[in-house]
């Protein structure tokens, strides 16, 4: 959407709510999770409710998305990629052993988190305008987050440059179904101090982005 509807009476213009009106429109079927908010959203621009223009305008960002976050959406987006076009190489029995064990497909970004916003507004941009064919295909237990996929960039490093990756290969990039919970759990580590017998306890929370 853009920083153009920043100021809240630029919404008194009937055409730039119009506009918006068509962005959020277009957001309610990409994103079909948050279809309730973007239908209230909707509803006050429809009906001109200037009160609730605020509202409307806390999900606007004036903030750009950085090349670092679309670097990292398109790095993602190409390792998801990779995995599709490998595991089509794959015996049925084998696709279906990846799936069943682990995350081998894309589960989009959650437009409502702080974290993921940015990721979620620089891959909507590429959907909505055919620059990538790699659509959310949600899992019905447990989606990924930025955290997952940035750990599976990590994962994927000794792959960068095969152009097609093997069924090991594959498990070793995806994260295991039954895991992602166990991912974000702060691990206890316990460090002897020198002069001491009693251990320090020191919290390590694992994967990239995550304080050590």
């Amino acid at each position: 959407m853009g920083a153009a509807y920043n100021d809240v009476k630029g919404l008194e213009n009937p055409l730039a709510r119009l506009m918006l009106l068509n962005q959020f429109k277009i957001m309610s079927l990409l994103d079909p999770e948050n279809h309730t908010f973007y239908c209230y959203y909707m509803d006050i621009l429809t009906e001109g409710v200037q009160k609730k223009y605020p509202h409307v305008m806390e999900m606007i960002s004036g903030e750009e998305v950085t090349m670092e976050v679309a670097g990292e959406v398109d790095m993602i987006l190409a390792i998801f990629s990779k995995i599709e076009r490998s595991m089509a190489q794959l015996t049925e029995g084998a696709q279906e052993e990846l799936s069943a064990g682990y995350h081998v497909h894309f589960t989009g970004f959650d437009s409502s988190s702080n974290i993921e916003y940015h990721h979620f507004t620089y891959w909507n941009f590429l959907v909505r305008h055919r620059e990538t064919e790699m659509q959310n295909t949600a899992d019905d237990t447990y989606n990924l987050s930025l955290h997952h996929y940035r750990q599976m960039m990590l994962n994927y490093k000794p792959y960068e440059y095969m152009d097609l990756l093997s069924f090991d290969e594959i498990r070793n990039v995806c994260i295991g179904k039954g895991n992602e919970m166990e991912m974000l759990r702060p691990k206890n580590l316990n460090i002897v101090e020198v002069g001491s017998l009693q251990p320090l306890q020191v919290v390590k929370e694992s994967g990239l982005g995550m304080k050590e």
